[in-house]
């Protein structure tokens, strides 16, 4: 009975032995042997054992990437980047620049997807040490893989806006591709945004265009940059196209230049003329409110000859419908002007407005009272009726 029992002890012991090893040891040795079913046998072992998650995570993901299966490689590489692997980063970041483009295009997706926040900023630190640093492929390798992210670009802005004095034209065009990501901030910092209007007038044909569609692409925030975009459209073939575009990305000028609207187009071409129109008119399709407060410069178009822009004025005008009670002032300062068209027009949208345009009384009673126009006198009167 002793001698079973001791051979019993000396076979438990023997188990124990060989159960010395984790599971992520016995992974990592299966794997360097290059047992690598086994490896990822035992490596999924640790992690339902939360033994080396990370570690165990990325070293799947290289299995899986050696074999070519990268979509399952990437899958793993996340998994480890979200329990904070500064290797699964480095790799990622790494496979950035790797030769075919699936998987240039996944470690960014990848590296966009990150959840965690503590990764997130060890992310962004190791991608601003490439980006200082004076290996230009890297840094070009980077800004292409940014130019995919969907994330808050703003804890490395200013090394990217600091590659715009970058003396390399690729990293300059794929940093002004990548800007409109933190267009508030660029359009906040004046030397940057005065610094791409300035590229604009450039002779490298290649930076002309990337500044064109970096000041469209961030959109309303660029609304400073719109004369010089309708310069470029007026005097530059070449790239009229894209100006023009950049200029309907843009939108309207801010409701404070609006007023100067009508002085700084009336000895522009018709082209640019309709190009805001139709501006204004997309805002007011979309049921837009912030149209209505434009309402008074709209009134303006109907002071150019071309009857093709009346039309186009009338029909903007008919879209959006009753003007806003913030335009009263401004329809009252057009009761003055010399056409009669804008005149009529301002009378018709105070009268729509009703009695929150009360202020605009006394100038329409000075109108009935002196007007030689019987059909002004008429649309004040009943104007008048609405308001009072």
């Amino acid at each position: 009975m002793n001698k079973i029992l001791g051979l019993f002890f000396i076979a438990c012991m023997t188990f124990i032995v060989s159960c010395g090893d984790s599971y992520f040891e016995k992974a990592v040795s299966y794997q360097n042997d290059g047992e690598y079913e086994k490896a990822i046998d035992f490596y999924n072992r640790a992690i339902d054992k939360n033994d080396h998650i990370a570690d165990s995570e990325k070293n799947v993901g290289d299995i899986y990437f050696l074999h070519d299966q990268y979509e399952y490689a990437f899958s793993c590489y996340e998994r480890a980047m979200e329990a904070v692997s500064p290797e699964a980063m480095d790799t990622t970041i790494k496979l950035s620049s790797f030769g075919d483009a699936s998987v240039r295009n996944l470690a960014a997706k990848t590296l966009s997807n990150i959840k965690n926040q503590r990764a997130q900023n060890i992310i962004f630190k190791k991608l601003i040490e490439v980006l200082n640093s004076s290996d230009e492929n890297k840094i070009i390798d980077v800004l292409e893989m940014l130019s995919k992210f969907e994330r808050d670009f703003s804890p490395i802005s200013e090394e990217l806006i600091a590659l715009l004095d970058s003396e390399n034209l690729v990293i300059r065009q794929k940093t002004l591709s990548i800007l409109p990501k933190i267009s508030a901030v660029v359009c906040e910092d004046e030397a940057c945004f005065n610094k791409i209007v300035g590229y604009l007038n450039q002779d490298n044909e290649i930076i002309k265009v990337s500044a064109i569609e970096c000041l469209g692409n961030m959109k309303k925030d660029a609304k400073k940059a719109l004369p010089v975009l309708i310069d470029i459209a007026i005097k530059d073939t070449l790239n009229k196209g894209s100006a023009l575009k950049a200029i309907e990305q843009i939108g309207a000028p801010t409701i404070e230049r609006a007023d100067k609207m009508y002085s700084f187009l009336k000895d522009k071409p018709k082209e640019i003329k309709m190009k805001f129109l139709d501006i204004f008119e997309n805002m007011a399709a979309k049921d837009n409110n912030e149209i209505k407060e434009y309402v008074p410069y709209i009134i303006t178009f109907l002071n150019y000859d071309d009857f093709s822009i009346k039309q186009k004025t009338r029909a903007v005008l008919t879209k959006i419908g009753k003007a806003a009670p913030e335009t009263v002032p401004e329809l009252i300062k057009l009761l003055k002007e010399n056409n009669s068209e804008i005149v009529s027009r301002a009378i018709y949208e105070l009268g729509d407005l009703g009695k929150v345009a009360s202020d605009a009384i006394n100038p329409l009673k000075q109108i009935v009272a002196t007007t030689q126009d019987k059909d002004i006198k008429k649309i004040a009167s009943d104007a008048l009726q609405k308001i009072q």
